[in-house]
């Protein structure tokens, strides 16, 4: 372990780029936080996926974040920075383990964390995998956060057996008809997981219909 000084983080769900950040964001200013080597198949783990690590792994890093706070020192309980070869991010997690923030660091901040821990011997993390986040390939925030607010809703009216209005969404995005509603939804999720912006633009046009 290698204590990191004086960075920026943004800990949401799930970590965006610098340039995406926005200015109502909570952004963290590290005065100090420990940071660990650890390989790139653990590390994608931790970019793509909800988990929970040892609480051996807690004691290792607890107490040990200091947060610089409007001319005051915080102490951030559980925090830490990962990195492999390539790529550095910083982690929070709850008292159970559970990781509850992601963050990307700024450019040239990774870059030196991994120019000055280069010769930090790799760890090796315990932790369970509770799911995998499964949206395919690299999109803005923003997109994101249509293909997550689109996935909450049809998951609502599936689950409130609302299946006229699956149908009919099945319908109006791929203009052919189905009775059986689990085929309708799951054909929907899947192509809004996949990204297939035809039919998100396609169903967000549709909400606005049907929501009035």
């Amino acid at each position: 372990m290698k204590n990191t000084y004086d960075i920026l983080v943004n800990f949401k769900k799930r970590a965006y780029e610098f340039y995406e950040w926005n200015q109502d964001d909570d952004i963290k200013h590290i005065k100090t936080i420990p940071t660990f080597r650890i390989s790139p198949s653990c590390l994608l783990d931790f970019y793509n996926s909800e988990l929970v690590v040892s609480k051996e792994f807690l004691k290792k890093i607890e107490n040990k974040t200091e947060v610089f706070c409007k001319g005051l020192v915080k102490t951030e309980k559980y925090a830490c920075v990962l990195f492999c070869d390539y790529k550095v991010m910083a982690f929070t997690f709850d008292s159970n383990g559970k990781l509850t923030g992601k963050s990307n660091l700024l450019f040239d901040e990774s870059d030196d964390i991994i120019k000055s821990c280069f010769n930090l011997e790799e760890i090796k993390i315990n932790y369970n995998v509770i799911s995998v986040y499964n949206i395919k390939g690299n999109y803005t925030r923003k997109e994101y956060k249509i293909i997550e607010s689109l996935l909450s809703y049809l998951n609502s009216i599936y689950e409130n057996k609302n299946s006229f209005e699956i149908k009919y969404m099945y319908l109006e995005c791929f203009n052919k008809e189905t009775k059986d509603e689990d085929k309708a939804y799951n054909e929907l999720v899947s192509q809004v997981k996949l990204a297939n912006f035809k039919v998100i633009e396609k169903l967000r046009d549709l909400i606005k219909v049907l929501k009035k």
